[in-house]
């Protein structure tokens, strides 16, 4: 009688039923992994439309800003004329109405000043009105742009090796003021370094009271012209002379020359609150301007008063005898 063949064992068929789970294992881990792949490519593909999308509104948006501040200013600019304009008729009628006061009093001499002072006050109504857009629109734009802050710049110097003073530090570090204070030339002068517009110039001046610096060339760049970049980028001079009481020219402060105020800007090395601030700048037709106050320095004290030793030529303007190369300044 033939042998039946034996039957497998329990040990064979638990390898035989271990080997499918296994199969069924590496499909399922198989599977999940090209689940995962396809959707991280999806989601890296709708992460890169999206961060596409967001940068083209963020580049509309910021194009709005500067077409909106562009007309501002223009409108500022006509209002500002209008201002002078009208502060200077009634500075000569009152000088005029003085004498004749002296010799005949008239009532209506005095309601042409009434009337004229009024023209004034709604100048300069509509003068600060403009001014606030302006701070406001460049807020947004500062926080867009470079965050909230606070903001900081440093400063890289090298003086000149013909008159090297005393001392290590060829640096500083500056912290621009609150955008809540100075919205309008924070924002302004944070641009100027982003193009690295500051790049290649020069400390010039030192005037005693401030270090001066601005797009002037030295013996890092002889010939260069330093100010076409200014004026290429339409970033000379700031359009109003925006300033705050609460961030005033102390020691170490920065704030921007002349009037309007820049390219040129200035390290104070004394106290300047009263020189500086409103009403302190009396050569100016209006002389209660001040000077924008937009940043401290917070590091490398040493490297300002190094330039603050520094001889000066012959002359009121007290011109260095030798510049001092701002080789480099970049947002921190």
């Amino acid at each position: 009688m033939q042998r039946k063949p034996d039957k497998p064992s329990n040990l064979y068929r638990q390898g035989s039923s271990n080997k499918n789970v296994v199969r069924v294992l590496y499909v399922i881990i198989v599977g999940l992994l090209g689940l995962i792949a396809y959707q991280n490519n999806y989601f890296q593909n709708t992460h890169d439309e999206m961060l596409k999308s967001t940068d083209e509104e963020y580049q509309k948006e910021i194009a709005n800003y500067k077409e909106k501040e562009k007309s501002l200013s223009n409108q500022l600019k006509s209002v500002e004329r209008e201002k002078e304009s009208s502060e200077e008729k009634l500075h000569d009628l009152e000088n005029q109405l003085k004498d004749a006061k002296l010799k005949n009093y008239s009532a209506d001499n005095d309601k042409k000043v009434g009337e004229l002072e009024h023209v004034v006050d709604l100048i300069i109504k509509k003068n600060n009105n403009l001014e606030k857009e302006i701070q406001e629109s460049a807020r947004k734009e500062a926080l867009a742009t470079f965050g909230a802050g606070p903001h900081k710049v440093k400063f890289e110097l090298e003086f000149h090796p013909d008159e090297v003073p005393p001392g290590k530090r060829s640096d500083f570090i500056a912290e621009l003021a609150p955008l809540e204070l100075m919205p309008y030339t924070v924002n302004f002068f944070l641009t100027q370094v982003k193009l690295g517009l500051f790049n290649g110039c020069s400390f010039h001046r030192n005037a005693g009271h401030v270090v001066q610096g601005g797009p002037a060339n030295n013996h890092l760049n002889p010939g260069v012209n330093v100010r076409k970049p200014f004026k290429d980028a339409n970033l000379s001079s700031v359009i109003f002379q925006e300033y705050h009481k609460d961030f005033p020219h102390k020691k170490y402060t920065m704030g921007y020359a002349g009037r309007p105020g820049g390219p040129d800007f200035y390290v104070s090395t004394m106290d300047n609150t009263r020189n500086h601030g409103p009403g302190g700048q009396q050569s100016y037709a209006l002389k209660s301007e001040a000077d924008p106050c937009f940043a401290k320095v917070i590091d490398g004290f040493e490297a300002v008063d190094r330039m603050h030793k520094l001889t000066v030529q012959p002359g009121d303007y007290k011109r260095m005898k030798h510049y001092v190369a701002i080789k480099k300044v970049t947002i921190l």
